[in-house]
């Protein structure tokens, strides 16, 4: 019997997903915060991986800006600046915990955001901070709200550690193809620059100074010519 679905590592997931948000324009600072909004996406009910594609589309045609809070009382509410909803997520996460900790009041309000369905990764990211968050539409904006998490609870990403991440081939693989289009092309001054060691035109190695079983001498156009560079000493 075959089937279609695949069970991949977090670690494969997230690499994946890194290139793929990468690729679309997220900020270097951004990185981390972005991909883990993908990987939530991707988990958490609603479109799933089959809904990445779109979402990076939309992800592209952003640009970050600061957060602006407009309102503390009754409720802190915040202006997103009609930015997407990862790049917005974490900081909006940061300022209910901020605010329920130094208030008790666990809302926030959330205004102009694109593709504001997608805050409700928020569930996945209060993880981290043993919290239990949810993200529901309020009026013109999406409401945030926080709670403490039950401690016997197996966190969200303890269970794909431990079991994978299921994703359908037909689903998983055009992503895959996407995320190695976004690769540098494959060639001989690529392959010098890839991995914990470098070898420059002139035959020079940069890297780790111990000894391996990698063949350097195909990343050298004269392999005769390889010598170590030298190893800079403060005294």
């Amino acid at each position: 019997m075959t089937t279609d679905l695949l069970i991949l590592s977090l670690r494969e997931t997230r690499l994946i997903l890194e290139r793929l948000v990468q690729a679309a324009g997220a900020p270097p600072g951004l990185l981390p915060s972005v991909r883990d909004c993908a990987l939530y996406s991707a988990i958490l009910p609603g479109d799933g991986f089959a809904g990445i594609a779109a979402q990076l589309e939309r992800l592209g045609a952003n640009k970050p800006a600061p957060l602006r809070i407009v309102a503390e009382q009754p409720m802190m509410t915040v202006d997103c600046g009609n930015q997407h909803a990862w790049l917005v997520a974490d900081g909006l996460l940061d300022l209910a915990v901020d605010q329920s900790r130094r208030t008790g009041q666990a809302d926030v309000k959330a205004l102009h955001l694109v593709a504001p369905e997608e805050l409700r990764i928020v569930a996945g990211l209060a993880e981290r901070y043993g919290l239990e968050a949810t993200a529901a539409p309020d009026g013109d904006g999406v409401l945030i709200r926080i709670s403490p998490r039950p401690v016997a609870r197996l966190s969200l990403l303890d269970k794909l550690r431990f079991d994978g991440v299921p994703v359908s081939a037909a689903t998983w693989w055009p992503l895959y193809e996407a995320s190695h289009a976004a690769l540098a092309p494959d060639s001989f001054e690529s392959r010098r620059h890839a991995g914990t060691v470098r070898v420059e035109a002139d035959g020079r190695i940069v890297g780790r100074p111990d000894e391996d079983e990698t063949d350097l001498s195909m990343l050298a156009a004269d392999p005769t010519r390889l010598r170590r560079a030298p190893v800079s000493s403060v005294s």
